[in-house]
């Protein structure tokens, strides 16, 4: 406040009632070394001579106690204002231009002047006053006097509701004051009340009373903080009618938009309201955008207290606009919805919510919710054949095969309470899901690929909608397998060509984002990158980009930079799918694996540490199956691998013999028992890939493996063949990890082989330069002689590639790569390419 007093000429404290205004600015003033004047203000000082009288009057009084150089004209004014007031004013500003030093004048409550507040003298002061005058309004909202001017021309000092709210430690400093000990729960209350001073008071004080502590939930507690007096009192009673019983029925929801504010208000105007409570800073604040309109928020506390006034006066009226607000969520947001409904006494609502929209909740991986909210439904409507239906599937994708089949049995006696219409949608949901199989014991026989005959054919017997719903789940459980991802794949294809109606957008997007994953597991690496990015944009478009349901899209991609060695944005990605990944869908087991493979490649000590915690926080979980366990093995392996201990990985992947696990498992295997010199077991491991090579990072990491170990055993002619198969498989999707992980054996190998001949000699280059780029101390050893490019196309000039061909790699034009290549055989003293590779070998360079 004093930095603020003393860099602006007008700083406006402005935040809701309860926010210590006026405790903070008079303690402000009486530790400030300026001197200040005071002046309160009423509803009475609408009239401008009244408020004239008390601006200078306060000024004099602050002048006369600290007399300061040049107040002599103003201590002679006149306090009562002229017919002429455009004449006072004058006086009042010449007198002030007198002042050799600056005074403050702070106007408390200035909400309560009203709209005539710019025209008086306060305003004409804000507008025209001379720098000696330091002005500070303080109130609970909007002021009438027009302040953009200054925060885009000479700057306005503002203190807000944010800067006002207790802090954490704060809250806990208070309580402490106020006789709680040191355990007293001060992070719930703080959470609870967002720091609102008068709300954390009124909280003390109760709890010290009932000799109680807060609650670890928050919410539970927001209704019965004792504050709906004082809201009523202090802050719905100084407002007009009209606008404070707007608040009372637009708290119903803590969210809202402005067609919402219009249904609970039940006039046209009231997204005009709307906008005068975000005016006035009447606890709300716009805080998203969804579903093509603005979303405002409530502060929780404060509309926890206006709902209790509401049921207070007018019960049935509270009652009413919960319905109201169900109704408008019904399609919207389940969730709200439910708790609306309930609310309103109209279980049947969220009944039928539920029943037309569990499917959104399956497909987002959020069946936790999507079964709370079905337990949550009161007596007999959580008997509800429907609602028992979609519990069993919540029980069978949880793996509780026994829990699921009693409420499918418990369903199916109680269908005599549906109508035909219900009827025949449980028959449709028994249809598509009582086969499901659960986690650990899928066994897809099927052949999904097959020309989408598998979806033509579910389509013959059900809805388009509810057949790709089927399909969806059987890829999900192929997922929980850690399986290639090839039918994965295939069932989300068959899924799309099913009919999914338009309006379906969510769908849609789920579909993609899992499709990604699928791609991804599957080695297609280019579409897993394209279908993420196109779901992301499209979830971004709707603000899902935090969302649990976009979390396979951010693991694809993660997945993707990893098998592209591009290690930093892989990190980022895996990072993100982890923390928004749920524990019974890959994404968060499944991109703690790739952060350890991808931390274990950059080798930061500090990564992998973190990444190993994250990884056995997953394991003690105890939640997957017998894939699981293997992939977490292999991980373990590769983490003490990473530390230089590769015996403690060999005893560590021990239990894994040699092969037999999924693709992914068997592929890491494969090349740590070659690198610990167990020849038999590594080939032994390759050969139990052979039926899963369409993965093209699994057919590329098991062909270099078996080329290592047919040059390990002098097979030259085999050593060459599976080099060029691996390349030929990598080039497409850029598959250039398993490249860098064997880069010090592979070196002088890609030598030999462009030398035996190869279709890909660019790769093969490419290969070579990224090789040169990567390794810091041969760059700082040849830094002397050969520039950037220069060792770029030196490395292009170890195959047999022509100087247009390695222009065409380049990207740059021919006579670019001859004048290269004429300045490196002048720095290395060469003649021909052979004496400069030689002489390059010689000095380390490549």
């Amino acid at each position: 406040m004093s930095a603020s007093a003393d860099s602006h000429r007008l700083t406006l404290v402005a935040a809701p009632a309860g926010y210590g205004k006026s405790t903070f600015l008079g303690d402000w003033v009486r530790k400030s070394d300026l001197p200040c004047a005071w002046l309160s203000l009423d509803r009475f000082d609408t009239e401008p001579a009244r408020l004239f009288h008390g601006v200078v009057g306060a000024i004099q009084r602050a002048a006369s106690t600290l007399p300061l150089p040049g107040s002599d004209a103003l201590l002679a004014l006149d306090q009562g204002l002229a017919h002429d007031r455009a004449a006072s004013y004058d006086l009042l500003l010449r007198a002030l231009e007198e002042l050799t030093e600056p005074i403050v004048l702070v106007i408390d409550d200035v909400h309560l002047a009203g709209p005539g507040l710019a025209n008086g003298i306060v305003g004409v002061l804000a507008a025209s006053a001379p720098p000696s005058l330091r002005l500070v309004l303080s109130g609970r909202g909007h002021t009438s006097i027009q302040l953009e001017r200054f925060r885009y021309g000479e700057g306005l000092g503002e203190l807000r509701a944010p800067e006002l709210a207790f802090t954490r430690e704060e809250v806990a400093q208070f309580a402490c004051s106020l006789g709680q000990d040191e355990a007293f729960d001060a992070g719930s209350l703080w959470k609870m009340t967002a720091g609102w001073p008068v709300a954390v008071h009124a909280s003390i004080v109760s709890l010290a009373q009932s000799g109680n502590v807060p609650v670890t939930t928050p919410s539970a507690t927001a209704k019965h903080v004792p504050l709906a007096d004082y809201v009523a009192e202090e802050i719905l009673d100084q407002l007009e009618p009209s606008l404070a019983e707007f608040i009372l029925r637009a708290t119903t929801c803590d969210w809202l938009g402005r067609r919402l504010a219009v249904e609970l208000y039940g006039r046209p105007h009231g997204g005009v309201l709307l906008e005068e409570c975000l005016r006035n800073g009447l606890f709300i604040e716009e805080q998203d955008y969804r579903g093509g309109e603005s979303m405002y928020r409530w502060h929780s506390l404060f509309a926890a207290q206006c709902r209790r006034i509401l049921e207070r006066r007018d019960p049935l009226l509270a009652e009413r606009l919960h319905r109201v607000a169900a109704r408008y969520y019904q399609d919207a947001d389940v969730v709200e919805c439910a708790a609306q409904a309930l609310q309103g006494r109209a279980p049947r609502q969220a009944v039928m919510s539920l029943g037309a929209h569990w499917l959104d909740f399956v497909l987002g991986n959020d069946a936790q919710t999507l079964e709370r909210l079905c337990r949550d439904l009161p007596t007999p409507w959580n008997e509800d054949p429907e609602i028992l239906m979609i519990r069993s599937v919540c029980r069978a994708l949880a793996g509780d095969s026994t829990a699921a089949s009693e409420l499918t049995e418990r369903a199916l006696s109680r269908t005599f309470v549906l109508d035909a219409l219900r009827r025949r949608k449980l028959e449709v949901c028994r249809a598509h899901f009582e086969p499901m199989p659960a986690v650990g014991r899928t066994d897809l026989h099927a052949a999904p690929a097959e020309d989408g005959r598998l979806g033509r054919d579910m389509a013959e017997h059900g809805h388009a909608a509810a057949c790709s719903t089927g399909l969806f789940l059987l890829a999900q459980a192929e997922f929980r397998l850690h399986r290639t991802g090839e039918h994965a794949a295939a069932l989300l294809q068959a899924a799309g060509g099913t009919g999914i109606p338009k309006q379906l957008e969510a769908r849609e997007i789920y579909a993609q984002a899992d499709l990604a994953l699928a791609f991804a597991g599957a080695g297609d690496l280019v579409h897993a990158s394209e279908d993420a990015s196109r779901a992301l944009e499209r979830g971004d478009a709707l603000g899902w980009s935090s969302q649990e349901r976009m979390a396979p899209a951010w693991l694809a991609r993660g997945i993707a930079c990893y098998w592209n060695d591009n290690l930093t944005a892989a990190h980022t990605y895996l990072a993100r799918a982890q923390r928004l990944g749920s524990d019974l869908f890959p994404s968060g087991p499944l991109s703690a694996i790739y952060r350890v493979l991808t931390d274990c490649a950059t080798g930061d000590p500090a990564r992998i540490a973190e990444s190993s915690s994250a990884l056995e926080s997953f394991h003690v979980r105890g939640l997957y199956s017998v894939s699981w366990n293997a992939l977490h093995t292999i991980a373990l392996a590769k983490l003490a691998e990473a530390q230089g201990d590769l015996d403690g990985a060999l005893a560590i992947a021990q239990p894994l013999g040699a092969g037999g696990h999924g693709a992914l498992v068997d592929t890491l295997l494969a090349e740590l028992l070659r690198r610990g010199g167990d020849i038999v077991a590594a080939q032994r491991c390759t050969e139990s890939l052979a039926h899963r090579r369409g993965n093209s990072y699994v057919d590329t990491c098991a062909s270099l493996t078996e080329a290592l170990v047919a040059h390990e055993t002098g097979d030259t002619a085999t050593a060459h063949e599976r080099i060029e198969h691996a390349i030929h498989r990598a080039e497409l999707g850029s598959v250039l990890r398993p490249f860098a992980e064997r880069r010090e054996e592979l070196a002088e190998l890609l030598v030999q082989h462009a030398v035996w001949g190869t279709a890909h000699e660019s790769f093969i280059a490419a290969l070579m330069a990224r090789d040169s780029q990567g390794d810091g101390r041969l760059r700082t050893q040849s830094h002397w002689s050969l520039t950037e490019r220069e060792r770029e196309v030196l490395a292009y000039m170890r195959s047999i590639m022509t100087a247009a061909e390695i222009a065409d790699a380049l990207y740059i034009s021919v006579n670019t790569v001859k004048t290269h290549e004429r300045s490196i055989y002048r720095k290395l003293g060469a003649g021909s390419r052979r004496d400069a590779l030689k002489t390059a070998a010689q000095r380390g360079i490549v």
